[in-house]
Parts: C-alpha cells; sequence; structure tokens
C-alpha cells in the first residue's frame, strides 16, 4: 500500500532531502577536488544517492509528451547549455595554445563518441533525462508493480552486459540502462512514509547504525563492490553492491532525516544542479593556482575544494537571476498542454 502524505506536507519542501543532497554533492566536489574521502562505502554511495533521490521523487505527470517536457527544462537543458558553454574556453586554449589543456576531451562531438566532456560531472544529468524517459515508459506501460520491476530489473541487466562487453552506447544511454534499477528502489521508497514524519522516526537511528553496519561490513569483508557509473563498469560482485548501495542510501537518508538542517550544507542540496554544473569550470583553474603555493597534495586539495564550493556558492544567486532557464529554476519550454487550458 502507498503511503499518503498529509495534506499540510504535500507542496512543502522536505528539508532533510535538500539536506542529503547536500550531502551528495559536496562530496563529489570533494571527490573531483583530489580529497580523499577515508568513509568506508563511499564509493557505493555516491552516485546511487542521486538516482536513489530522483526516483524517489519520479512523477509521470499524466502522459511521456508532459513528463519529457518537465525533464527536458529540468534536466537536458541545463546539460546541453553548460555543455556547449564549457567548449567555448576549450576552443580558445586549443587555438592559443594547443596541448596547453590536458584533457581527453576532444571537442562538442564527445556527446556522441566519447564518455569524456571538458565540462565532465554534467554526464550525470544526460543519464538522469534517459533514466526519467525509460522509466516513465514502463510506468505508464505496465500497471503491475512485479512487472515494473520485472522490466526495470531486465534493462538495468542489459546495461551491465554492455559495460562488461565494453560495448559503448552514446549520450550514455547505457549507462542510464545500468542506473535504472537505482533509479526504481528510490520509486519504491516513495511508496513508504520515509519522506513524511511517522510513527517508525523514533528508529530513525537505529535504522541508520543498522544500515551502516551492513554496508561497512560488504565494504570491509568483500572489498567494497561498486559501480563506476562514468564508465559503466562494475567492480565486485553486482548483487553485494546493490546490497551495499541501498544500505548505505538509507543510512545517509536517515541521518538526515534526524539532522533535518544544515544551513550551508541544505543550501547546496537545493541548488544542487548548480554546484554539478559549474564545478569542473571551476576547481580546474583554482587547482592551477593552488599547486604553485606548495602544498601537500592532500592540503591543496583541501584549499582547491573550499575555494570551489564558496566561489559555486557565490554563483548560485547570480545564476537564479541570469540563467534561471538554464539552471531548473525557470521552463525554457512552455506546455503546450497548459497552453490550451
Amino acid at each position: 500500500m502507498q503511503f499518503t502524505p498529509p495534506n499540510s506536507q504535500k507542496k512543502q519542501r522536505i528539508e532533510f532531502i535538500d539536506l542529503a543532497k547536500g550531502v551528495c554533492i559536496l562530496l563529489v566536489v570533494l571527490g573531483h577536488c583530489g580529497v580523499i574521502i577515508p568513509i568506508p562505502g563511499f564509493n557505493m554511495m555516491r552516485m546511487p544517492l542521486y538516482f536513489i533521490l530522483s526516483g524517489l521523487f519520479f512523477k509521470d505527470y499524466g502522459g511521456f509528451l508532459e513528463h519529457s517536457l518537465k525533464k527536458i527544462n529540468k534536466i537536458l537543458v541545463p546539460f546541453l547549455f553548460f555543455y556547449v558553454i564549457a567548449y567555448i574556453p576549450f576552443y580558445i586554449f586549443e587555438y592559443w595554445k594547443p596541448g596547453l589543456i590536458k584533457t581527453s576531451a576532444t571537442g562538442l562531438l564527445d556527446l556522441f563518441n566519447n564518455r569524456n566532456f571538458f565540462n565532465g560531472p554534467i554526464w550525470f544529468l544526460l543519464t538522469l533525462f534517459w533514466a526519467n524517459l525509460m522509466f516513465c515508459l514502463i510506468s505508464l506501460n505496465i500497471k503491475s508493480e512485479y512487472g515494473r520491476g520485472l522490466v526495470t530489473i531486465l534493462i538495468g541487466l542489459v546495461g551491465l552486459i554492455l559495460g562488461k562487453s565494453e560495448i559503448f552506447l552514446p549520450l550514455f544511454l547505457d549507462v542510464a540502462m545500468s542506473a535504472l534499477p537505482y533509479f526504481y528502489i528510490g520509486y519504491i521508497l516513495n511508496k513508504t512514509p520515509i519522506l513524511y514524519p511517522n510513527k517508525y522516526d523514533r528508529y530513525n537511528l537505529l535504522i541508520a547504525l543498522g544500515a551502516y553496519l551492513v554496508a561497512y561490513a560488504i565494504t570491509v569483508f568483500c572489498n567494497e563492490p561498486h559501480m563506476s557509473f562514468h564508465y559503466n563498469k562494475m567492480y565486485g560482485n553486482v548483487f553485494l553492491n546493490y546490497i551495499g548501495s541501498f544500505t548505505c542510501v538509507i543510512a545517509i537518508l536517515f541521518v538526515c532525516k534526524i539532522i533535518k538542517h544544515l544551513p550551508v550544507v541544505s543550501y547546496c542540496g537545493r541548488y544542487s544542479i548548480i554546484l554539478l554544473c559549474l564545478h569542473h569550470m571551476i576547481y580546474r583553474p583554482v587547482i592551477l593556482g593552488v599547486n604553485k603555493l606548495g602544498l601537500t597534495d592532500q592540503r591543496a586539495a583541501w584549499v582547491t575544494a573550499i575555494v570551489t564550493i564558496t566561489i559555486c556558492i557565490g554563483m548560485i544567486p547570480v545564476c537564479k537571476k541570469l540563467i534561471p532557464w538554464f539552471v531548473a529554476q525557470k521552463d525554457l519550454i512552455k506546455s503546450p498542454v497548459k497552453n490550451k487550458r
């Protein structure tokens, strides 16, 4: 049976979800800046948390067209904007001093023939876009929950087989297939009372500790099986990876539900798409300057991360005001269904 939230809470922001998203995006930035995260289970949790959170708030909006337009505005438009913008300095530097920039990117056509974009982290947006569309088709055409789960798992297995066989699909379609089971886990969690205050909240700490102990055991005793989504590669046992990822995500969610709100972290979570799209373009020049300070590797990484996060936070109000259509704050494409009403 699906849990129905209290009417007073249906339209309110759920604070602890912003906190969870903030934890996730900050860990992503720290990792990309070279900060070593000594958290057992980190590799299992980071990207699955994003996909599970996305599935947690899945809606089909009454039809595939309406759903697609929503996701084009909220995901694909930001992706395309920051994808193209990033290649402007790429081409300038390649023209000015060829080879100055160390990158696996080759140009705008990377979208079709390369997993490495110049603004690398935004691959996630493209993957999330396809995962949403895939699951929308499943949701609209298969009414049995068991059927939806089975089809989702089968698509996920095909994605994993493609990765194991080193078969590359353009536009990160293969990665979206592999990520779909995580998206479905979030969708199933939405049918529980996890998002809202409930009688089981008194056990939140115990649930978090129990879940993390499972993830910790899998990490320590089973060599931390995990999925490298960017390259669609599974490392270790697939089944243990799913258990470890799920339990680690559950631990994070319940800890965040206990804490509810941390000002800076929650703010970063609310506008996580801005940090995701900007931080790669910021930390790369920042680290060049930091390296000249003669700091040790981890000190340099921490300074780079702190400066990058500070600049990103400062850019949030600027992006909201100047380019709201490209950071998921306003719709660029209006729905024809609404226009007819």
